[in-house]
């Protein structure tokens, strides 16, 4: 019951259930896990299932687990045994297997902050290609009375009461599907099919030697969709674009990272991977603070200095400023909702508790945004004493999805649209149109400035002429 509210009061104010269980790099895995089935439902029944990026009543996708590859990865025990293991690897010599895990383990995701190793239903492939995009699974009792033919047949590969993979959504929390609906319900005809084709390029099969070897491991995976799974969960998102500009700068910016046809594939899902969390993370921001009143965008001063300074101090100021408004936000809803539950005690009862300011019940969706925002890379750190930056693969991601294919940019504009389109203070310049000019030194801001400079130049992102122009383009050239 307490999970429920949390998700009623957490949906109705982002429009999407937050939780720190499905932070950062999970929320495009789920979407292009969907983008994947959906590709692969078409391909196989065209006529009954929608092209990637259609308007349907209900999105339907073939999911793959890729259970067996993670297993192998995290070696962990495989309950069908070796005779049925057998059938995918061949076990004449162990360092086949030993080869396969070094393989694996080496393209799982990274996750900030994590303690210790996880299970492999906590571990997730990197979608450096088609073939290994996979949907969420978990570990979970097989019946033997199962109605299903396939589940029945599965289970007698058991023995005994043990567990074994279950294709379903539990780490993936709704964040993905959020992404995907935007892009599917973007209003720019032009718009949709440049990312259309774009997003088909990096989710279908790449015939790569890679590819074929994920292909052929996920046929004997424990779980798979006989059918595309049929999934109404996002009926219930709400995009709030009337309320929030991060929808359509994620489509603009998606489009620009995917439709970026002379950059490596790998570098293209890379820049994806971390564009689409930065958005929903700014998008959580953005609608806490319409609720709590505050009409202007938000001001973020990224430090790219290497020693405290006021600039830094600043941005950490922020950022827990920005943590507390999300917190007084569900705070807020939940008052709203307790008033709009005239005479049902029992619901009055549910949302009090997200009315206190401090608490488990708001710490969860809160940790969404801050270790969101960690795990992307716009953040120094998962812990301790936190400002705004951007790391390389952030930066170069956040180059990517503003600065078109084939242009360049002044770096003194590139800084302003930053500002403009994403509420981002670089340096001086820029600075002296936001609310935080008065907050700190003009040359503090100047070095910063510079500092950002040369890490775009150090990327490989921005050219300097002798005539003191500097470029910045989407691409290391």
């Amino acid at each position: 019951m307490a999970d429920r509210s949390k998700a009623e009061v957490v949906r109705r104010l982002f429009g999407v259930n937050l939780e720190q269980q499905g932070r950062g790099f999970y929320v495009p895995l789920e979407m292009l896990a969907i983008a994947r089935g959906v590709y692969l439902a078409h391909q196989e029944d065209p006529e009954n299932y929608a092209e990637l990026l259609d308007d349907a009543d209900t999105v339907a996708y073939k999911r793959t687990s890729h259970d067996l590859a993670r297993r192998i990865a995290t070696n962990a025990a495989i309950a069908e045994g070796a005779d049925e293991l057998s059938k995918a690897v061949e076990l004449d010599s162990p360092e086949t297997l030993e080869t396969l895990h070094a393989l694996f383990s080496s393209l799982l995701v990274e996750i900030p902050g994590r303690r210790s190793q996880p299970s492999w239903f906590g571990a997730h492939i990197y979608p450096f290609v088609g073939e290994l995009i996979h949907y969420d699974a978990v570990d979970r009792r097989v019946h033997q009375r199962s109605s299903s033919s396939k589940k029945k047949e599965q289970a007698n590969k058991l023995k005994g009461k043990v567990k074994a993979p279950s294709i379903e959504r539990y780490l993936f929390r709704g964040g993905g599907s959020w992404a995907y609906k935007v892009l599917r319900s973007d209003p720019d005809p032009d718009r949709k099919a440049a990312t259309r084709q774009g997003l088909g390029d990096l989710v279908r099969d790449s015939g790569t030697p890679l590819g074929n070897l994920a292909k052929a491991l996920s046929a004997h995976d424990f779980d798979f969709d006989e059918e595309p799974y049929e999934d109404d969960s996002e009926k219930e998102i709400d995009l709030y674009e009337e309320l929030s500009p991060w929808p359509g700068l994620l489509r603009n910016g998606a489009r620009n990272i995917v439709a970026r046809t002379t950059t490596p594939r790998a570098k293209r899902t890379e820049s994806l991977m971390h564009w689409v969390p930065y958005c929903l993370a700014r998008h959580q921001l953005h609608l806490a603070r319409r609720k709590l009143g505050f009409t202007d965008g938000e001001s973020i001063l990224l430090d790219f200095g290497n020693e405290a300074t006021p600039l830094r101090s600043e941005s950490q100021k922020t950022l827990t400023s920005f943590r507390n408004d999300i917190a007084n936000a569900i705070n807020v809803q939940a008052r709203e909702m307790i008033g709009d539950a005239e005479g049902d005690e029992d619901k009055k009862g549910r949302y009090e508790r997200f009315t206190e300011k401090t608490g488990n019940a708001v710490a969860s969706p809160r940790a969404f945004f801050s270790e969101t925002l960690a795990a992307v890379g716009a953040l120094n750190a998962t812990g301790g004493r936190r400002h705004f930056t951007m790391k390389p693969p952030m930066l170069e991601a956040l180059v990517s999805a503003t600065v078109p294919q084939g242009t360049e940019m002044e770096f003194d504009q590139f800084c302003a649209l930053l500002y403009k389109d994403y509420g981002l203070v670089t340096e001086n310049k820029v600075a002296a149109r936001s609310p935080l000019a008065h907050e700190v030194d003009s040359s503090v801001l100047a070095h910063n400035g510079k500092a950002f400079r040369e890490k775009l130049a150090a990327i490989g992102l921005l050219t300097q002429y002798s005539d003191a122009t500097s470029m910045v383009r989407g691409e290391p050239r």
